[in-house]
Formats: structure tokens, C-alpha cells, sequence
């Protein structure tokens, strides 16, 4: 576990007093949401980035399966 300072508006932090009594578990929490959430978008932005290749995404993943020696679906090498 980390200690840290942070700087919050006033206003931020009476709301959040309200909210909870623990504002180390609140900020907490809020962070892996955003984390989560920014995440969730990056993934999200990631889709059809394959979309230009001349074969499918299936397709692209059997062939580096099955490329040399080693099994990537098992972790064999």
C-alpha cells in the first residue's frame, strides 16, 4: 500500500465525505472504475484494426498457431 497526497477541490471532498466514510476506499474505488473504463475504451478502439488484412483475424491467428514448432493454443514449445 501506497501513501500519497492529493489536491481536490473543497466542494469534491465534502461530497465525498458524505458519500463515505473511508475516502481512501472511495478514491480507490473511483480509480479502478476509471482504470476499467479506460481500458474498456482502448479495447473497444482496438476492434476492426484487422479490418485492412487481406484474411480474416481466425485466420491470422491458426497461421501463427500453427507457424513453426511451437503450439500457441497449449503453451508447448
Amino acid at each position: 500500500m501506497i501513501r500519497t497526497s492529493i489536491t481536490l477541490p473543497d466542494d469534491l471532498f465534502q461530497e465525498s465525505k458524505i458519500v463515505s466514510v473511508n475516502f481512501s476506499a472511495l478514491v480507490a474505488d473511483a480509480l479502478r472504475m476509471y482504470l476499467r473504463t479506460v481500458k474498456i475504451k482502448k479495447a473497444m478502439a482496438s476492434f476492426g484494426s484487422w479490418e485492412d488484412r487481406g484474411k480474416d483475424s481466425v485466420d491470422i491467428v491458426k497461421e501463427l498457431r500453427e507457424d513453426g514448432d511451437r503450439n500457441y493454443a497449449d503453451g508447448s514449445r
